[in-house]
């Protein structure tokens, strides 16, 4: 059981790796809700807090991308 939580912990870790260095405030939220928290959108992500849904246009992460997250993590 404890290898599961040690799991979902690292993955916890991973995911929010991911989001502090690629994420981005969506310019949406931003401009509707000056006063509120914007959502982070990864690439190609869609926010989905206002209508017409935005998408992040930057193109998707490459290998080179997620390498690059995985040689800055602490556990590398």
């Amino acid at each position: 059981m404890s290898d599961t939580i040690d799991d979902f912990r690292a993955l916890k870790q991973w995911r929010q790796m991911k989001r502090d260095k690629f994420g981005v405030a969506c310019p949406v939220c931003i401009e509707r809700l000056p006063r509120a928290h914007p959502k982070i959108l990864l690439p190609q992500q869609t926010c989905r807090a206002h209508r017409p849904h935005y998408r992040d246009p930057r193109p998707e992460l490459t290998t080179e991308d997620y390498d690059t997250l995985c040689e800055d993590s602490p556990n590398a």
